[in-house]
């Protein structure tokens, strides 16, 4: 009787605790995969999306911007008459100018006026404008653009962040032609700013979400504008090249 009880009540032996540790650890240990694959899964697709929603952001506001570069509620009144020669900031004008750079300090300078009143400029100040075209023509607003410590900047409002790189070229023409003859990044004295083609490199705001520094979208950016096409990134963040051209339309005379 005693000989019963006591094999009743006897525990697990060594060999059947180390086969239930193993498996246990294998199930930990698969689990936590799965956990830390859909972390980087996740993290890599916020990465991207960043970069995309950053992207579409800084073409939306160039784009609009542009567009509205040399914009007069009097097309019959002058370009001189309209837009007087005037200094805001560190953006300087002569007289009928309405978009400069300066290339050492990578600035570019637009005035425009109004089209609706309400509308804002890029940095979300709300401008005046004429109630109608024709009558009361609104004082230009002038916008500045430039990018400084991985931000692009309206006004010296930071609108977009995370840009690495930014580059702007320029289709010019001389005299009175309309159609750009060629693009430059810096415009010579005399020629006209016909066309504003922008590219920008952006990057995620997380790090570590490559396999490696060897990022396509850098190496192609080193290699347009730097003649580098074996540079590797500086991290393993996720890199996008975002890239477009705005006629200027309103410079018609």
């Amino acid at each position: 009787m005693n000989n019963y009880f006591n094999h009743a009540e006897r525990g697990l032996s060594m060999i059947e605790l180390l086969i239930a540790l193993a498996i246990s650890s294998l199930l930990i240990l698969g689990i936590t995969q799965i956990y830390v694959d859909n972390k980087g899964n996740y993290l890599f697709q916020q990465g991207q999306s960043d970069n995309v929603e950053n992207a579409r952001y800084t073409l939306l506001i160039l784009e609009e911007e542009l567009q509205r570069v040399g914009y007069r509620n009097r097309p019959d009144d002058s370009f001189e008459n309209t837009f007087r020669a005037a200094t805001a900031g560190t953006c300087t004008f002569a007289a009928g100018e309405v978009i400069n750079f300066h290339a050492a300090s990578q600035r570019l300078c637009i005035r425009y006026q109004p089209n609706v009143p309400g509308v804002a400029s890029c940095d979300g100040t709300e401008l005046d404008a004429a109630d109608e075209p024709y009558t009361n023509p609104a004082e230009p607003a002038i916008v500045r653009l430039q990018v400084v410590d991985g931000a692009l900047l309206c006004n010296g409002v930071a609108i977009v962040d995370n840009l690495v790189d930014f580059k702007l070229e320029f289709g010019v023409s001389g005299g009175e032609s309309r159609e750009a003859a060629r693009y430059t990044l810096a415009p010579a004295a005399g020629e006209t700013i016909r066309s504003v083609r922008y590219s920008a490199l952006l990057k995620s705001r997380a790090q570590n979400l490559a396999d490696s520094n060897a990022s396509p979208a850098y190496q192609r950016w080193q290699a347009t504008w730097y003649d580098n096409g074996r540079a590797t990134a500086p991290d393993r963040a996720l890199y996008l090249i975002a890239e477009s051209t705005v006629n200027l339309r309103n410079l018609t005379r």
